[in-house]
């Protein structure tokens, strides 16, 4: 019976994955840090681990839903990994410094703030220019020079907070490529679930991980698959679209508080 909370949480945080691509760190790291008092260290790594287990089940859904194109999500995880791995053990190293822990977890939670501005930034403009959205996806040669960049820096940002899917990666995908709100949560979810596998396993050796906690969330996250399934192929684009865009909002609110508390 104690664990019935654990599975509900678990339960609307994987609708909240599947279906936005939103949560693996903004939602989770707010989640492990007030509901489960964990330190913002043990609470990246933590979102870290959990989130490659959800979106290993979200990921399988949205591929059998045809929302993944292969080619082009394996070029986005390329230009991504280097920098995601270097941040996550970085973070490590560093908070392995007695002195330096505080600076350290301060650090993550101005990171989190600011990449959630970020991509507020990235949705505002693709919301005022709605003629970006289409249904084709760029050629795999296109995609290399304008990801380039602000793929090595969302790569960074996934890393060292373990945000980075539905925050930094989606709107991304959302402003450098033509796909539509459905592919790009596909696409970034799939790109994020390898890529917070990299970055768990350098904070699993340093020992931050709660293991116990992040499969009993991840249990309660496979219920509602079937629902998330079911709102996909019923709602229409902007839909989720719009929710996205809330969820950030709800976000940026949350970690800013705790910034300044």
């Amino acid at each position: 019976m104690l664990l019935i909370p654990e599975l509900a949480i678990g339960a609307v945080v994987g609708l909240i994955i599947s279906t936005t691509g939103v949560g693996g760190g903004v939602i989770v790291l707010p989640i492990l840090t007030y509901l489960f008092g964990l330190d913002a260290l043990a609470a990246v790594a933590t979102a870290n681990f959990l989130s490659m287990l959800m979106k290993i089940s979200s990921s399988y859904m949205h591929f059998r839903m045809g929302n993944i194109p292969l080619r082009q999500s394996w070029l986005i995880l390329l230009i991504m990994i280097p920098s995601t791995v270097l941040a996550s053990y970085g973070v490590t190293m560093l908070s392995h410094l007695s002195h330096n822990q505080v600076r350290v977890e301060w650090a993550i939670n101005l990171l989190v703030v600011l990449a959630i501005l970020l991509s507020l930034c990235l949705f505002y403009h693709r919301i005022r220019h709605p003629q970006l959205q289409m249904s084709q996806t760029q050629p795999q040669s296109g995609l290399i020079k304008p990801l380039l960049l602000p793929g090595t820096g969302a790569g960074l940002v996934l890393g060292a907070t373990g945000v980075g899917g539905g925050v930094v990666v989606l709107p991304l995908l959302l402003r450098y490529t033509q796909m539509n709100i459905k592919q790009a949560i596909g696409v970034s979810l799939f790109v994020t679930m390898m890529l917070s596998g990299s970055s768990a396993f350098a904070y699993a050796h340093g020992g931050h991980t709660n293991w116990e906690l992040a499969l009993v969330l991840f249990i309660g996250s496979l219920l509602a698959i079937p629902f998330a399934r079911y709102l996909m192929k019923r709602l229409p684009d902007k839909a989720f679209q719009y929710a996205t865009l809330f969820l950030i909002l709800c976000s940026a609110v949350l970690m800013g508080i705790r910034l300044v508390g």
